[in-house]
């Protein structure tokens, strides 16, 4: 059963709380009541004076709670049916609030309290799936290339397991490994203008006093430029720890106190 937004008139009232943080709509605490109006949702309510929510009153209730913190294409959908709840207390309250993050399956609690006391609480299952406009890159694209806007595309796609990973922008950035095109570019396909990650080829300088040697070499983990990085020559097998100056070129300073070669390894 999937939801979207219903127009119709409820026979619910709905408030809603959010605070504001750093400049962003944190919603913290997010709190919709759902008050029953006795007498207009049910006919066995008015006659008994107690309080009776139907499962459709309790699905667009959760609905409305969800609408104010998702995006107006996510999609709710409810994997097992709700069923009418009865209390005989007169105007009992139900709150909702999300027990885990708001997207794939994941659960809303509601909790139905007349006056200071609560009467029950419940889980009630929901199926989010969250979509966004996600890059993607508009053509085949060799390890190492500089990301220009030329190089990027945006779909709506279901990002429901991406929302950690879509990075905040990317112009400048290189890419970590080859892609095809229509490949989603996600952060862990990403290197920042000034870091390596390990595998890289890079220019090794062994430097002493006025004289450098320069080869190649093969980073042995990632870094960020100006931090020391571990890399193993590729004519020799040698590995020495050196500075990353950029991203592409690794100095070791060989003086009496180092040892040029740190030890031959074999992978």
């Amino acid at each position: 059963m999937r939801s979207t937004q219903s127009q119709s008139k409820l026979p619910t009232r709905f408030s809603v709380q959010q605070s504001i943080s750093n400049g962003k709509a944190m919603r913290i605490g997010v709190l919709v009541a759902i008050v029953f109006v006795c007498g207009v949702a049910s006919n066995y309510a008015a006659q008994t004076g107690g309080s009776t929510f139907s499962a459709t009153t309790l699905q667009r209730g959760i609905e409305a709670y969800l609408r104010e913190q998702l995006g107006p294409d996510d999609e709710i959908m409810f994997p097992t049916p709700l069923h009418d709840i009865h209390f005989d207390e007169p105007m009992v309250v139900a709150h909702c609030r999300s027990v885990d993050r708001l997207a794939g399956r994941t659960e809303v609690e509601l909790s139905f309290i007349a006056g200071s006391r609560q009467l029950r609480r419940i889980r009630v299952p929901v199926v989010i799936t969250i979509y966004r406009m996600v890059p993607i890159a508009k053509h085949g694209m060799e390890r190492g290339a500089v990301l220009t806007s030329d190089d990027i595309a945006y779909e709506r796609r279901d990002a429901t397991r991406l929302l950690d990973l879509l990075p905040d922008s990317l112009v400048g950035l290189r890419l970590a490994q080859s892609v095809t095109a229509g490949t989603p570019l996600l952060k862990s396909l990403l290197l920042g203008s000034g870091s390596v990650r390990n595998g890289e080829q890079v220019t090794l300088v062994l430097r002493s006093g006025a004289i450098a040697i320069r080869t190649q070499a093969r980073t042995l983990q990632s870094a960020e430029v100006g931090r020391t990085v571990k890399v193993r020559r590729d004519d020799t097998g040698a590995v020495f720890v050196g500075r990353l100056t950029n991203e592409k070129t690794v100095v070791v300073e060989l003086d009496r106190s180092s040892t040029p070669e740190l030890r031959s390894e074999v992978p």
